[in-house]
């Protein structure tokens, strides 16, 4: 475990010379679907929220939910195209 621990320590500490592209987008993209999962969850909170008429922790879980949604989307977008 703590050598697993090295490796994702070693790769996070790169400035892109030495870790490949394959696991930084890998990286990014289970953090994006972390994200979105708790999104989901968050949603269905809020509207749970607002079923039972708490209006106002409803609006606070749906300001998070929009922020998430928003985390998400540039998590997942392309950051930078290939030239090649």
């Amino acid at each position: 475990m703590a050598d697993w621990l090295d490796k994702i320590k070693t790769v996070s500490k790169t400035k892109g010379d030495s870790a490949p592209e394959s696991a930084k987008s890998a990286g990014i993209g289970c953090l994006g679907a972390i994200i979105v999962i708790a999104t989901i969850l968050t949603f269905l909170i809020a509207f749970g929220l607002f079923r039972s008429g708490h209006w106002v922790m409803g609006s606070s879980a749906l300001l998070f939910a929009v922020i998430g949604t928003l985390t998400s989307a540039l998590l997942l977008w392309p950051q930078k195209s290939n030239g090649l």
